[in-house]
């Protein structure tokens, strides 16, 4: 086997670019990055955003006003390749009925309500519902879209104990107990997802929807009324799961459609007892687990530790980054045990990161909250890329979600932002959008992340590495934290026999770039301060530069 070595470097027009781009003094010192092509470490499965909760109103008035050219130019800033972040997953939200109920769904806000398809059991699909979210998942699927997740906050208000789309407030606690479905009518509720599946993968929509994610955040309390939402103890979410893999089965579906399972709320409340108590002292507490009604964490071991349910879920569980990226701690050891859990209770087993935004308080590694949204914002920017490495190189995520793709709200949840009367001219794409781009368009489905050791510093730089999967492009995505341009050297161990690289193209996302083409790479490169670069890069015949 071969060792390549470069000096990582741009052609005149970059080295320009870079100066311009930073007035900063240069860091003295180089930093070697060392790709070892042979070792291989987790395949990535996609990443993606969901619809929720402002796609569908958004859609719906822009094609009521026949702006097909603001659908066609969001669409390309999710999902193109050439033009935008090119998501390769997308998540579509169904409804449980809150829309229809107006005032009554007692959600205040109509924009965080949604429609609902089968308005009674054993009813027909109504397709006038959330027809903005089927448009959209169309122009996802024109556009490449591989995978399509669709999930749920809360069953279908005549599935639930108290009629609304939320277990509804304190007051409520005793009537609704350890969750809001109608045990009763779980099957009911199993064959609506299917019957949905049905509709979305069938000739009217023509989608194909290849996983279905039943709960959402099942720990939470869900008492706050301000979302279609439902909690479920862990008895109740293995019977909805079981019941679900049955109609699967039953409609013949289950080699198509796969359960997403468990949208655990955040890592910690996925641990094992045992290890909870060795990362921070005492089991986790968050949620209803001092309730009474019932277990609600450990979701490792209970799902994936228990045959019949890896079975159900696939060996497989999504978990959400909400509370890990305040604090050190939670940046690194978190992510680390909670890979190492993963892989004890079941080798070999999964993790998906199904969805992140800004929430919770501040931290020794994050100095702000989640309300305010600046788009230009680079301190955000760089946070959230510093959580997307940290997910995929401790935490080894196949598949990486941010929450929402658009937002209405002056907050820190969504890749684009657009004003609460949803004019498409008040729509802005965001500098968290296109550093999330310097992942997703370049490490497709199927690329492997291989090792690139020891640079990880959350105050400097931080770099991990991919190969496509015939073997033909190596990504490398780097982000420099610090105030200072930073030299860097590339060594490339292990590449076959008779290979080489060819030259890089150099893609920036800083204050003054959004996810740029910033000319070639061949023998030298400084990462701009503040930045966050992808180097990519053909494996061809013969010798390298």
């Amino acid at each position: 086997m071969k060792t390549c070595l470069l000096v990582v470097g741009v052609l005149a027009s970059s080295v320009l670019g870079a100066l311009a781009d930073n007035t900063t003094v240069e860091n003295s010192s180089v930093i070697d990055l060392t790709v070892d092509f042979s070792r291989e470490y987790q395949t990535i499965e996609h990443f993606g955003a969901s619809d929720a909760w402002s796609i569908n109103p958004t859609i719906k008035q822009w094609l009521q006003r026949d702006d097909h050219a603001s659908i066609d130019r969001l669409a390309d800033l999710l999902f193109s390749t050439s033009e935008g972040i090119g998501l390769s997953a997308w998540r579509f939200n169904i409804g449980a009925g809150s829309t229809e109920q107006g005032v009554e769904s007692q959600i205040p806000d109509p924009l965080r309500r949604a429609e609902l398809l089968i308005p009674a059991p054993g009813s027909k699909v109504d397709s006038t519902k959330q027809a903005g979210q089927v448009h959209f998942l169309r122009e996802a699927r024109e556009r490449g879209v591989s995978d399509f997740v669709a999930f749920v906050n809360s069953p279908p208000v005549w599935a639930t104990k108290n009629g609304l789309a939320h277990p509804g407030g304190p007051e409520s606690r005793l009537e609704v107990g350890s969750t809001n479905l109608k045990l009763e009518e779980v099957n009911s509720f199993s064959a609506f997802l299917v019957e949905v599946l049905a509709y979305l993968r069938g000739a009217e929509v023509g989608v194909p929807v290849n996983y279905i994610s039943p709960v959402n955040e099942p720990t939470w309390e869900w008492e706050g009324q301000t979302q279609e939402a439902n909690r479920y103890n862990m008895d109740d979410l293995k019977t909805v799961y079981i019941s679900l893999h049955e109609a699967l089965k039953q409609s013949g579906l289950d080699q198509a459609v796969k359960i997403d399972g468990a949208e655990v709320v955040e890592y910690a409340a996925a641990l094992s007892d045992e290890v909870k108590v060795r990362f921070d002292g005492s089991a986790y507490t968050g949620g209803m687990n001092n309730s009474g009604e019932g277990l609600y964490r450990n979701y490792i071991h209970e799902l994936l530790g228990d045959p019949k349910m890896s079975a159900a879920l696939g060996s497989h569980l999504s978990m959400h980054g909400y509370f890990s990226d305040a604090w050190e701690n939670r940046m690194g050891k978190l992510r680390d045990m909670t890979w190492e859990n993963l892989q004890a209770a079941s080798p070999g087993a999964k993790v998906w990161m199904s969805e992140f935004c800004i929430l919770g308080d501040t931290g020794d590694v994050r100095s702000f909250g989640g309300s305010g949204f600046d788009v230009d914002d680079m301190d955000y920017a760089l946070h959230v890329g510093k959580v997307i490495h940290r997910d995929l190189t401790r935490l080894n995520a196949s598949a990486w979600h941010w929450w929402l793709a658009l937002t209405p709200y002056d907050y820190k949840d969504g890749l684009l932002k657009i004003d609460k009367s949803l004019d498409s001219d008040s729509l802005q794409t965001s500098k968290v959008m296109w550093t999330l781009g310097n992942y997703s368009r370049f490490i497709r489905p199927g690329y492997r992340r291989v090792a690139l050791p020891g640079v990880d510093d959350l105050d400097g730089v931080l770099a991990s590495a991919y190969k496509s999967g015939d073997e033909e492009q190596i990504v490398i995505v780097a982000i420099n934290a610090g105030d200072n341009s930073q030299s860097v050297k590339l060594a490339v161990d292990n590449l076959p026999d008779g290979r080489g690289l060819g030259p890089y193209t150099v893609h920036i996302t800083n204050a003054e770039r959004a996810l740029q083409e910033s000319g070639s790479a061949e023998t030298s490169y400084t990462i701009p301060a503040r930045s966050t670069v992808t180097l990519v890069a053909p494996i061809i015949e013969g010798t390298t530069l």
